[in-house]
């Protein structure tokens, strides 16, 4: 293939994004795109995660999962509400582990933050490891959600408490790429599906996001975050 062609098809792709591509991305962020679709994904996720950490509302001396970082920017945010506090993460995309390494070096060093590349459905962790874990978007790419939600109520101690971050249906339903291989909950399907496996409903809570601009698009999210506790 021509060289020049080669280097223009970055700029191509940008332009005339493919919605299979995308969908893609967003689960395992990769190779050259990858640092974009992290960026993206911050700016749309920011809202959603404010709402998930104000309902998780971290304690002095909690031990706190997050699963599916992304870049790591908003860990920090949540050392400002509460600094003895403990946070590990885990991600599916080695990009995107190197990229959160790079964006928290500080707190790497304090020993205070703990990320590494692992799934869901086989967590690096001991039984009854932390008070808390969460997730932010991450739970439509789980294809068999059972087997996930195992190992979060395993590594829970008894309890504790998951935090799910997501969408209502019909926001999800925006994306023209969802039709790619996103697993769509509503809110209420998403609640039985944590009570068969275990959970506990604690909270629901649901807010209008602020209006957002992103390539050419004028969105408006309703994000929504369910707390499920583990019993004691």
């Amino acid at each position: 293939m021509n060289i020049n062609l080669l280097k223009q098809i970055p700029v191509i792709l940008r332009s005339q994004p493919d919605p299979r591509f995308i969908a893609q991305q967003l689960r395992k962020p990769s190779g050259d795109f990858a640092k974009e679709v992290g960026q993206k994904m911050d700016i749309v996720n920011k809202p959603l995660f404010d709402l998930t950490l104000e309902v998780l509302n971290p304690n002095e001396n909690d031990r706190i999962l997050e699963i599916g970082f992304g870049t790591g920017k908003f860990l920090e945010k949540m050392f400002s509400i509460e600094e003895n506090i403990d946070i590990s993460g885990i991600d599916y995309s080695e990009e995107m582990v190197k990229l959160a390494k790079q964006n928290n070096p500080d707190l790497l060093s304090s020993d205070k933050l703990d990320l590494r590349k692992a799934e869901s459905d086989s967590l690096p962790f001991d039984d009854s490891s932390f008070d808390k874990v969460f997730c932010n978007m991450v739970i439509y790419f789980w294809d068999h959600p059972k087997e996930h939600l195992a190992e979060i109520y395993r590594i829970l101690k008894p309890g504790g408490a998951f935090y799910t971050g997501m969408r209502e249906y019909e926001s999800m339903l925006t994306f023209p790429f969802v039709e790619h291989g996103f697993n769509l909950f509503r809110v209420e399907q998403w609640e039985n599906i944590l009570v068969k496996n275990g959970f506990s409903l604690l909270e629901s809570r649901r807010q209008q996001d602020a209006p957002l601009e992103i390539d050419d698009m004028k969105i408006q999210l309703i994000s929504c975050c369910i707390a499920a506790g583990k019993d004691k």
